[in-house]
């Protein structure tokens, strides 16, 4: 502090101000001393050398007590002049004073104050800068990080890079080994991760990683990012990002499961992919949200063309929201036909887009915005809602057409799953034997215990529950036959591949049998030609689907398809709570009699196979 500063002013203050008490008490006292001596004895020698005396004592006693008041003011002003500097850049200061009195010891006490405040405060950056579980940089850390040194690349006209990664597969594995192995693996991962960019660093970046190394972070999740400064070409980050990458490869081993992982990449170069750290991290989640989509294990460089595809898929997101809620989206409904009558047993709701301006849009153009964004939840359910409601219009007036309606796995992981279906049957009025949800096998398979606790209350209702797309994964006979399904439903891709893969009738009727010895119907997709069909029945498929029989159609139009065939003898159940069929085995279907009306040629239904 200056002379003329507050603490050299509030010094003088104080010091003139008990100098000047002093000295008017001294006054007083010695006045008053020699007043009384004049009283008693009168003027005279012993007065003078009294006077004399009481003069050389207040003037000791005034230099005494100046020296005291130093003693007490410098120590008193340096504890003020230290907290007047204190501040959160200064925690780690002390103030040194020994004067073995109370201000010793206040200052003592300031001291372990000061300590203690400078331990919360490192406290409090590391919770806010460092990530908890794998005590890696945090976001914020991450960000603040790439801040500065994009402003030292841009000075400097070079380039660096941020790598931002994903763990392929860590979502799975956590859901099935639990919450405790996923944070325990997780910890595993991260250790690998720290190795491999050391490791990497000096493989890639050899002569400058020990001026900058580079930064290995923790963004959320499973996701991390890699801060790359100095790069001498951007396809180092490329390079980089490839042998991290291979690291999650290895096997870990966690407990008695012998774990196998893998990464997903994407890489921002700054500062052409942005110009402050926030903006070249979203770059690079940008890069990798593609890399994902693309079926993981890729590393994908950030370009504006994924920019603008980013926007675009936002503006449809926003739209498919819009849409939910307007009560845009609508099922249309596509006949099932029982191959060995040749009569409509059932349809399906499949789900279209009636956009305010573009008009009827195709599932190709939504389904896949809707399954990224968790949008397929709430559309799923808008879906079976409308089949439901649509299906109990059509029992009012007289047609019992049982309706299915596909279910999508994040429909599926809600809890209350089980309790929306019946809220939907309630609300409907639709009996449970006129619905059917169908499930995918990757569905059933990735859980059979909880698909079993949720199905089977609603199969006991009288709902119809389908495997759909049977065949493409890979299912479990053991638990097959404990889970609660009606139906198989051959997938397509088998159906179109008839006499162009020689394994495909084979597939088919293996399918069949597995159906048959089940007691399960079977529902064949995709059916576009009459000798597609002639083989199914043949081989004893019970219901076929496809465009041969009719393409999806609105509700309107559908309901004039089925009355159109019950006006030329189809029989369609005019009843209000039909019951339930009972089990089919393929082996039980026969040939119709020849005068059973069909919607196909009888040479179709009798071709050969």
């Amino acid at each position: 502090m200056g002379e003329d500063g507050p603490l050299s002013r509030l010094r003088r203050s104080l010091r003139g101000k008990l100098v000047a008490g002093y000295m008017a008490l001294a006054m007083v006292v010695v006045g008053t001393l020699m007043l009384a001596v004049l009283y008693l004895k009168g003027p005279g020698s012993s007065f003078l050398i009294l006077a004399a005396l009481g003069v050389v004592g207040v003037t000791a006693s005034s230099l005494v007590f100046l020296t005291l008041v130093n003693r007490m003011l410098d120590p008193l002003m340096e504890l003020t002049e230290f907290a007047q500097q204190t501040n959160l850049k200064r925690l780690g200061a002390r103030v040194d004073i020994r004067t073995g009195d109370e201000l010793e010891t206040l200052a003592r006490a300031i001291n372990r104050m000061m300590q203690r405040l400078d331990a919360s405060m490192k406290r409090i950056q590391q919770l806010a800068f460092v990530d908890t579980v794998t005590e890696l940089p945090n976001r914020d850390r991450f960000r603040t990080e790439s801040d500065e040194l994009i402003k030292v690349t841009v000075a400097a006209n070079t380039v660096g890079a941020v790598v931002a990664l994903d763990v392929d597969r860590f979502t799975h594995v956590q859901s099935t080994l639990g919450q405790v192995a996923g944070q325990e693996l997780l910890g595993l991962v991260s250790e690998r991760l720290a190795a491999a960019v050391r490791a990497s660093d000096r493989i890639v970046r050899l002569k400058t990683c020990g001026n900058r190394p580079a930064l290995l972070a923790r963004l959320n999740g499973s996701e991390f990012a890699i801060l790359l400064p100095d790069l001498a070409d951007p396809t180092e980050a490329g390079r980089f990002a490839q042998l991290v990458a291979a690291s999650l490869r290895q096997p870990f081993e966690l407990g008695s499961h012998r774990i196998v992982l893998g990464a997903s990449a994407g890489i921002a170069v700054f500062p052409h992919d942005g110009e402050t750290g926030e903006e070249v991290i979203r770059s690079a989640e940008l890069a990798l949200s593609h890399a994902r989509n693309a079926g993981g294990g890729r590393v994908v460089f950030f370009t504006r063309k994924l920019n603008q595809r980013a926007l675009e898929k936002l503006v449809l997101e926003n739209e498919i929201r819009s849409g939910i809620e307007r009560g845009q989206f609508v099922a249309f409904f596509q006949p099932k036909i029982d191959l060995g009558t040749g009569r409509i047993c059932g349809c399906e709701a499949l789900v279209r887009w009636n956009h305010p301006t573009q008009g009827l849009v195709s599932p190709g153009r939504f389904i896949e915005a809707a399954e990224e964004t968790g949008l397929i939840g709430p559309l799923g359910d808008a879906v079976m809602r409308d089949a439901a409601f649509k299906a109990a219009g059509w029992l009012s007036r007289g047609l019992a057409v049982r309706v299915a309606v596909n279910v999508s796995a994040v429909q599926f992981q809600d809890d209350n799953f089980t309790r929306k279906v019946f809220q939907v049957l309630q609300e409907s009025g639709l009996p449970p034997t006129l619905f059917e949800l169908e499930i995918t096998e990757s569905i059933a398979m990735s859980d059979p215990e909880r698909v079993g606790r949720l199905l089977e209350p609603i199969r006991a209702k009288g709902v119809r529950i389908a495997m759909d797309d049977f065949g493409t994964g890979h299912s479990n006979l053991a638990s097959l036959t404990r889970l609660p399904f009606d139906v198989f439903k051959i997938d397509q891709s088998f159906v179109q591949a008839l006499g162009k893969d020689r394994t495909a009738p084979t597939m088919i009727e293996t399918i069949i049998a597995m159906a048959g010895g089940l007691n399960y119907e079977t529902v064949a997709e995709g059916v576009e030609t009459p000798e597609q069909a002639a083989f199914l029945k043949n081989r004893g498929a019970t219901i076929g689907q496809g465009y041969l029989f009719g393409e999806p159609m609105p509700v309107d139009k559908f309901e004039a398809y089925v009355r159109r065939w019950a006006a030329t003898g189809m029989s369609i159940p005019a009843v209000a709570a039909p019951a339930p069929p009972p089990p089919m085995r393929a082996s039980d279907i026969v040939a119709p009699p020849a005068a059973a009306p069909v919607i196909m040629s009888a040479s179709a239904l009798r071709g050969s196979s």
